[in-house]
């Protein structure tokens, strides 16, 4: 027979007497019951310690309380529950004297979604509750585990595959954030919506998510860096990264230190990783072998070819050509020393790919 306090969610007001708050979240563990912060319509009882009634959260609970939506208990009252010593009052269910205007449509169907939905909400504050107060160890210690982020990348991967028309926003990663899932530096935002929390991925984990999610497979082997050397015997490195979308699967090379240069590959998912390598292989000699602006800034043969990013220091877009920044007012002169010319502007995305 179940506890009554199983799966109930309770809300803490003030400092216990006879125990730690921490001593209160075993208690009610080990009897199924949910420890949440504040006070929502899920609250089922609110448990009443030592405090001074002055607190927003009591006064809603006092509200709460005479209105019927929740129970309020002292800590006496918690315990001889707990303990089997007394039954637990149950709040008025106000659903019983409705009346049904319409039946529900597919109701059984309906009904396991709505279980689904408070399953994940009771699971999601069970381990808000273990990443905040720990899990007792063999030994008697405390180890306190987070498992948020990972149970967040997998709801997120069944909203993806529910509904893969809408899969997400992917943004970079910044300097000085970390993977939810492993730790390592994050190199990719992911959300469903634009309303959603992000969740942050290393490189692995979010191509692992991916994989999953298109069926795709994971390249046994993908090169960090690059290395190579110009036609002058000058040094250039690039870091490599593989990045898998909804649609296909993108390999980057950015290159390392004062130059900026960038060469993308765009695969389909099904794409041959080795073959778009040696393409990427390929235009990084192209490009570290061609230069479009001559050292006085005027575009060579009249073509110039780059790529467009923000500058955070200028506020501005900068367009990096040559793997060097140029203002569009450096790129001035070279449009007024072609007055009387035609021009032609192409904004491309990665144009090539590999079948």
């Amino acid at each position: 027979m179940s506890h009554p306090f199983e799966n109930k969610i309770f809300a803490l007001i003030g400092s216990p007497e006879r125990c730690s708050r921490r001593d209160v979240y075993e208690a009610l563990a080990a009897v199924g019951g949910v420890i949440d912060d504040r006070i929502s319509t899920f609250t089922e009882y609110v448990v009443e310690f030592k405090h001074n009634g002055k607190t927003k959260k009591y006064a809603k609970a006092l509200e709460d309380n005479k209105k019927g939506y929740l129970i309020l208990l002292n800590e006496v009252q918690l315990f001889d529950i707990i303990d089997g010593k007394a039954k637990a009052p149950v709040r008025p269910d106000f659903g019983k004297d409705m009346e049904v205007l319409q039946p529900l449509k597919k109701h059984e169907a309906y009904t396991r979604q709505q279980e689904k939905e408070w399953n994940d909400l009771l699971n999601h504050k069970r381990m808000s509750n273990m990443a905040k107060y720990g899990v007792t160890m063999p030994d008697g210690s405390i180890a306190k585990i987070d498992l948020r982020p990972l149970d967040l990348t997998r709801r997120l991967l069944e909203l993806m595959k529910k509904h893969p028309d809408q899969y997400g926003f992917v943004i970079p990663g910044t300097p000085y954030e970390y993977c939810n899932v492993c730790g390592r530096s994050a190199k990719v935002h992911i959300r469903a919506d634009k309303d959603s929390e992000y969740i942050k991925l290393c490189q692995d984990c979010y191509n692992e998510m991916m994989a999953e999610f298109t069926g795709t497979e994971m390249p046994e082997f993908i090169p960090e860096q690059f290395m190579c050397d110009d036609e002058s015997g000058k040094s250039h490195k690039f870091n490599i990264e593989f990045l898998i979308f909804a649609t296909g699967k993108d390999l980057t090379a950015k290159e390392i230190g004062k130059s900026k240069r960038r060469i993308q590959v765009h695969g389909e998912l099904d794409a041959d990783v080795g073959a778009m390598l040696q393409l990427l292989k390929r235009k990084i000699i192209k490009a570290i072998n061609t230069k479009h602006i001559d050292e006085s800034g005027y575009i060579n043969n009249g073509i110039a070819e780059g790529y467009i990013e923000y500058n955070s220091k200028r506020k501005d877009h900068d367009v990096i050509i040559d793997g060097k920044p140029f203002t569009w007012e450096e790129l001035k002169k070279n449009i007024s020393s072609h007055e009387g010319w035609n021009i032609r502007i192409e904004l491309n995305d990665v144009d090539d790919i590999v079948e």
